[in-house]
This record gives C-alpha cells, sequence and structure tokens, in this order.
C-alpha cells in the first residue's frame, strides 16, 4: 500500500451522528429510557440491515431508505408505539428544519485538528444540499479541503463516479486515499470500487473479510498507524 496521503469521510453516522439528544428525549417524554450506548448499538444493528435494500434494489436512494431506516430503529430499540405517528410526526419535520444527523461526539473535532498535520482531509456524503452549510455550522469545514455532497453532483455513493470526484480534486491516486465510513453496502463498496482503501465504522465490529474495521471514528489514529 502506498504511503497514505489523504483521507476522506463520510458525513452521516461518521462525523455527523444520529441526532441522539432529540431522539432520546423525545422517547424519554414517552416512557422510554435509552442510554446512548444501547442508542448506537441498534444504529450498528440497523446499518446491517441496511445492506438487505441496497443488495435487492441497488437503485434505492438515502431518500427512499429514509423511512424504512427509521422503521427498523424503533423496532430494534423495541419501542412499542405507533412508530409511523413519531417518525412521520416527530422525527420527519426535526429532519427537514435540522437534519437528524447532527451530533458531534466529544473529541471529533480535536481528532480532525490531529489528523490534519498529516494527512489532506475532505468529505463525500450522500445528502440533501446540506453537507457543506452543517460541516460549516459544526465546525467541521475549516478542516476539510472540500465537501462533495450526492445531491449537489447528481451521483450517490455506491457509484464509483462520486469517488473518481474527489480524486480529481485531491490529484491523487485511489491508493493514496483512505475513505471512512459507517454503511458496508454504500461506502466500502463504492470506495473499493474506486480504488480507495475504506475503513468501516462499526461500534458492533463485525468482522469483514474485505475492508479495514474500527469500532469507534477514535479509533482511526491507531489504524492509521498500522496501516502505514
Amino acid at each position: 500500500m502506498n504511503a497514505i496521503k489523504a483521507i476522506i469521510f463520510d458525513l452521516g453516522g461518521t462525523l455527523l451522528n444520529l441526532d441522539y439528544p432529540f431522539i432520546s428525549e423525545q422517547l424519554r417524554r414517552l416512557g422510554y429510557e435509552i442510554t446512548e450506548h444501547d442508542f448506537f448499538e441498534s444504529v450498528s444493528r440497523v446499518n446491517h440491515k441496511m445492506e438487505e435494500i441496497l443488495l435487492s434494489n441497488p437503485a434505492s436512494t438515502d431518500a427512499s431508505r429514509w423511512k424504512i431506516y427509521f422503521d427498523w430503529l424503533c423496532e430494534d430499540l423495541s419501542i412499542n408505539l405507533d412508530q409511523d405517528d413519531f417518525i412521520l410526526n416527530t422525527l420527519k419535520p426535526r429532519h427537514a428544519s435540522h437534519n437528524l444527523w447532527n451530533y458531534v461526539l466529544p473529541g471529533t473535532i480535536e481528532l480532525l485538528d490531529s489528523l490534519k498535520h498529516n494527512y489532506r482531509l475532505a468529505m463525500i456524503s450522500n445528502s440533501d444540499g446540506r453537507a457543506e452549510q452543517k460541516t460549516i455550522q459544526y465546525g467541521l469545514r475549516p478542516y476539510l479541503e472540500f465537501v462533495i455532497d450526492s445531491h449537489c453532483v447528481g451521483i450517490e455513493k455506491p457509484d464509483p463516479n462520486i469517488f473518481h470526484m474527489a480524486l480529481e480534486k485531491l490529484n491523487l491516486y485511489p491508493s493514496d486515499c483512505i475513505y471512512v465510513g459507517d454503511i458496508y453496502s454504500i461506502d466500502v463498496v463504492g470506495a473499493k470500487s474506486a480504488g480507495l482503501t475504506p475503513i468501516l465504522i462499526d461500534k458492533l465490529y463485525f468482522h469483514r473479510n474485505d475492508c479495514h474495521v474500527i469500532p469507534s471514528l477514535f479509533d482511526l489514529t491507531q489504524k492509521l498507524k498500522l496501516l502505514s
């Protein structure tokens, strides 16, 4: 493997996490106490289930998968309530106004600041046109050379062409770059098809034969040392 020159990040589920503070507060009002640990374990299991959709319907989009994702999350959290009402009348309005992937884990900014001393950093996100604005809002943008938003370029991961756009902007070879994301069938499959080395964030740390896996974003530095 060539020396790593750039790290390209996913946004939702990688640098910005699902909004545990908001969702847990709404569930608390309905009588459900969900710890952050249990919440993100459920998120990890749902990420695995999303592979079923990508395999059966590769043409599906983030928008078309949105409702299914939250149906499965509610089921995995064993929330016995009117799921459609909760998703459509609580979660969907919040997503429209804020985007539900907006939780910066403590230490994220410090990690990016540290990585920037040794690597070029950038982002590719399957998003709704708000990826750039969100990186600015949550303090991520100063560490990134650029943000590619699928909505703005008309291509979604795992299409390798969206990765090729990033490589062209960086003027680097695929073998020079790491891609870090949280959904195997979108992030790993896409990055591999474009020739990048993928690193999958998986809290449950399911073993994969064809990619590197870390249980959290904060294990990235150690993994990079092993790959150097």
